[in-house]
């Protein structure tokens, strides 16, 4: 049986992530890694080999103040992003060094979208593995409005601009089972997959159209929530109980971006309990 663990984006509400994870440590086999947006920062960590209590140390430290370094400046209407990438990719770099994906230790897929093709960019051993892990993980985790997107040199040497890839795919279930189906040569039968849900279960909400302008809000939870839940509905009957998703019910309501919520965030993730994950991981 190959074990694959899963992690959405979802900004701040990772260092919660990365506080529970430990929790799990001393069953801790898995054989893939997949990460999308915050979700790929701790998926690429522990691919590279870092422990869980060592991520854990390195998000409770200054990198996610590193990270989201506001651009400042420039007006608010005239903004093209909230974030700076420079400091963003200093920081990754401090983590990952010039480690290529092509030499992480374990199997490891990371998300992405490419805005000049209209279509995913998948990057994982199998497939764009000659680019640099720190590139990967900031274009991964660069969403709309937050950061500027990413320009880098695809493998023909033209310029793309890359983003985040909750754009298409925040749960990253499905790109790490395929990873595994095409690198181990496994059977959809001996694949089994725990999924982390960043954010938590989204909060059902009263809707009103009054304008067009009333469908922005809507549309953004469809793109970033939705493809969250039909994923997980795909995966879910696809791996039947081969399949756990970690899906907090308490989590504060709040931008992801915003530093106040930390503490209830880490909060509800430490009391969230670890029990089902383990009985699943121990399961054969």
């Amino acid at each position: 049986m190959k074990t694959l663990l899963a992690i959405n984006g979802g900004g701040l509400f990772g260092i919660g992530v990365a506080n529970w994870l430990p929790k799990l440590a001393g069953n801790w086999k898995f054989d893939c890694y997949a990460g999308t947006s915050v979700g790929s920062i701790l998926a690429a960590c522990y691919a590279i080999g870092m422990s869980p209590a060592e991520v854990q140390g390195l998000f409770n430290s200054k990198l996610p103040e590193k990270i989201f370094t506001k651009e400042g400046g420039l007006k608010e209407a005239v903004k093209l992003a909230s974030y700076k990438t420079g400091p963003a990719r200093d920081a990754l770099t401090s983590v990952f060094g010039d480690m290529k994906i092509s030499n992480v230790k374990n199997p490891l897929v990371i998300v992405a979208w490419n805005y000049n093709k209209n279509k995913e960019k998948v990057f994982s051993q199998t497939s764009n593995s000659s680019y640099l892990l720190r590139d990967a993980v900031l274009v991964s985790m660069s969403a709309p409005t937050y950061f500027r997107p990413v320009k880098l040199k695809n493998e023909e040497g033209k310029d793309e601009q890359l983003g985040d890839g909750g754009v298409c795919g925040n749960d990253p279930s499905l790109a790490g089972i395929t990873e595994l189906l095409k690198a181990k040569k496994t059977d959809i039968k001996e694949v089994k997959c725990l999924s982390i849900n960043t954010g938590g279960e989204p909060k059902e909400k009263s809707i009103k159209i009054s304008s067009i302008k009333d469908w922005i809000p809507i549309l953004t939870d469809a793109v970033t929530l939705g493809n969250v839940g039909y994923t997980s509905y795909c995966v879910r009957h696809i791996l039947g109980d081969r399949y756990l998703r970690i899906s907090p019910k308490d989590l504060p309501s709040g931008s992801m971006d915003n530093f106040k919520l930390v503490p209830k965030i880490k909060e509800a993730w430490l009391k969230h309990p670890e029990k089902e994950a383990l009985n699943f991981l121990k399961k054969a």
